[in-house]
């Protein structure tokens, strides 16, 4: 049975194929199934790409959302965001594996909580594979979200489930590289609307040292020094405490690979 929710993926060319094949059979073997997958093509895909969502058109509701240039997975998500029919929206990353079970408990919570905005959860990390767990990306639960906020993201992108209208009541996702989901949640926080994460996994996400590379450069800088102006002309609560931590954070994104990847490892835990 298909149910009224929507699946957003945003995929580009640098995806792997096999990791995307991966991620698609977890959306089919969900005990409850969507009754729309939105795939936005961020521009032109490889070959193999399109095969992969070709196979999968003949099992799952895909609708194609087809960009002719790269634009950025905020505009990207945004323009995703728009063609999706249903209020409740589950995200997903290409290269992820959701558990059996993810879209039923998220599902249930959104309509049995009206009132809540979104709702994310702990994940899995692994690298070579899904079977192999190298450690739990836990999120704060209850009141310690908007602790954390101020210092770092309180949630796993890949395993939020959120309401549309108030996405789009706040702006929707915007362009800022690497921080888009991190940006929205500090706006809708920063408008009272109710944000949880459930204390469970619901995710597998694939980490390895092509995502520690992603979160360096000068790019990175820019957008950490925005969510810290952001925050400091926010209403959150003893925000500038942020500063200290956001200025480490800054310094992190100019270290070597080898550096960086010990600081990440020490703050996600």
């Amino acid at each position: 049975m298909n149910y009224n929710f929507s699946v957003l993926l945003s995929i580009y060319y640098k995806e792997n194929s096999q990791f995307f094949d991966a991620a698609l059979n977890s959306i089919y073997t969900q005990t409850y199934l969507p009754n729309e997958v939105i795939i936005v093509h961020d521009g032109k895909l490889t070959s193999e790409l399109y095969s992969v969502i070709e196979k999968w058109e003949a099992l799952l509701p895909i609708q194609n959302v087809i960009l002719d240039n790269n634009c950025g997975l905020g505009i990207a998500l945004n323009i995703g965001l728009e063609q999706c029919s249903n209020d409740i929206v589950m995200r997903a990353d290409t290269d992820d594996i959701n558990l059996p079970n993810r879209f039923e408990i998220q599902y249930k919570y959104m309509t049995q909580n009206p009132e809540i905005t979104l709702c994310g959860s702990h994940v899995n990390e692994f690298e070579a594979s899904s079977d192999e767990i190298i450690r739990v990306k836990k999120v704060p639960i209850g009141d310690n979200i908007v602790k954390v906020i101020k210092k770092r993201n309180p949630f796993n992108h890949m395993a939020v489930c959120f309401r549309k209208k108030h996405i789009i009541n706040v702006g929707g996702y915007m362009d800022l590289p690497y921080m888009e989901d991190y940006y929205l949640w500090l706006r809708l926080l920063n408008k009272n609307y109710n944000l949880v994460n459930l204390d469970t996994i619901l995710v597998s996400a694939r980490v390895g040292e092509a995502m520690i590379n992603r979160r360096k450069g000068f790019k990175y800088v820019k957008s950490e020094i925005t969510m810290l102006k952001y925050i400091l002309n926010s209403d959150l609560e003893k925000k500038y405490t942020s500063i200290p931590y956001f200025s480490l954070r800054i310094l992190s994104r100019i270290l070597p690979t080898y550096l960086l990847s010990k600081i990440y490892s020490k703050l996600r835990n």
